[in-house]
């Protein structure tokens, strides 16, 4: 099956639901299945998992335990 006839297969179906907790398995399964990046290695990031790394990322210098580097820096340590 093609990807658009499969795409209004699934959002006719999704339509005719009427059953919330359906809906929500659903939700949550788009949820943890939106990629929106890959990390260094090429392994896909879900938006979750990239929401909870920003958050932690936040934590870590509202709490001055994240590394973090000037842009002098940076230029030094890429050019030598």
């Amino acid at each position: 099956m093609k990807t658009e006839t499969l795409k209004i297969s699934i959002t006719q179906r999704i339509l005719s639901i009427n059953d919330n907790k359906i809906l929500s398995k659903i939700a949550k399964l788009l949820d943890e299945e939106n990629i929106v990046g890959y990390d260094a290695d090429g392994n896909p990031i879900s938006e979750k998992e990239y929401t909870k790394d920003i958050h932690e990322a936040l934590h870590q210098l509202n709490e001055g335990k994240l590394e973090t580097y000037s842009s002098e820096d940076v230029r030094k340590k890429i050019l030598g």
